[in-house]
């Protein structure tokens, strides 16, 4: 279990940095956002279904990669925020539109992820 928290920590650690160094190379707050969230559930689709069958892995290195790396980028409590905040402003219209884009985008990329992965796994 020790060795399992040790890898989540450690590749929380670089995910998160990966979003940080996303977001502070932009002003455009929540379309990165919308960025991250769409290449993480791409990865995490990607990563889930393509690493255990090629490369054998532990368990605690793919809860780090997974949980760890990619939950740590992804920030699903930023755009939570970001939509009441619109909300709150006023700008019902840019709320839905992120909002919507945000789910449809997010889950055609988990998709994506999955049939990449399915492609990949085939010519193994």
């Amino acid at each position: 279990m020790f060795k399992k928290i040790s890898y989540i920590f450690v590749f929380a650690f670089c995910g998160s940095l990966l979003r940080l160094g996303l977001t502070s190379m932009t002003n455009h707050h929540l379309t990165t956002i919308l960025l991250i969230n769409v290449i993480g559930s791409f990865l995490l689709a990607f990563i889930s279904k393509t690493l255990p069958t090629l490369i054998p892995l532990s368990e605690a290195v793919m809860a780090g990669l997974t949980v760890g790396l990619v939950g740590s980028f992804t920030t699903f409590s930023t755009f939570s925020m970001d939509v009441v905040r619109l909300l709150q402003q006023g700008t019902m219209g840019l709320a839905l539109t992120y909002w919507l884009a945000s789910l449809l985008l997010g889950c055609g990329a988990a998709v994506l992820g999955f049939r990449s992965s399915a492609r990949v796994t085939e010519r193994a």
